[in-house]
């Protein structure tokens, strides 16, 4: 990287808060998570000087961050959180898709929803994704293929269902 490592970070931000958004379900917490992370990088004495290696150290740091909390509510809370009322009628078909893809995200185990946050989501490579996870590629392949099937399978078995129209649609 020929610039200040840390300029980077900016670019980086929304791909951060995207990934760290599925790791926790929440956008809220998300931002959060990524602005703390954000200052823990800003404060680092070592940052890597290449782009590919920063943008790897920052996911890694968020993803430290992300399993710190979903640890640290576990502990706290066995209750399911609150549902949060959602006006279906509002819906066009596309926002409908997303959210039965995050309804699906949320439903998967933290692993799965990792490994589809870092591939599908932040675009990492097999290769940097098993490099984050500290896996073999192989498993990152075969944890990927696993999660995708789990994913479609929670999706097919969503209760949200596009509403047809009175006009026939």
């Amino acid at each position: 990287m020929t610039r200040e490592p840390h300029g980077e970070l900016a670019r980086l931000l929304p791909r951060l808060v995207a990934f760290a958004r599925t790791m926790l379900g929440e956008q809220e917490a998300a931002r959060d998570l990524v602005q703390e992370a954000a200052a823990r990088a800003l404060g680092a004495r070592q940052v890597p000087a290449d782009a590919p290696a920063y943008r790897a150290w920052m996911f890694q740091i968020v993803r430290n961050a992300a399993l710190d909390e979903l640890k640290r509510r576990r502990r706290l809370t066995a209750a399911a959180l609150p549902e949060a009322h959602v006006d279906l009628w509002s819906y066009d078909a596309a926002r409908i898709a997303k959210l039965t893809v995050e309804q699906g995200l949320a439903a998967l185990e933290p692993p799965h929803r990792e490994i589809i946050a870092l591939i599908d989501i932040a675009g990492f490579s097999y290769a940097e994704a098993a490099g984050l996870t500290g896996v073999p590629i192989g498993t990152v392949m075969s944890r990927v293929a696993r999660a995708r099937s789990a994913l479609l399978a929670a999706i097919e078995q969503s209760s949200v269902r596009p509403l047809r129209s009175r006009h026939g649609g």
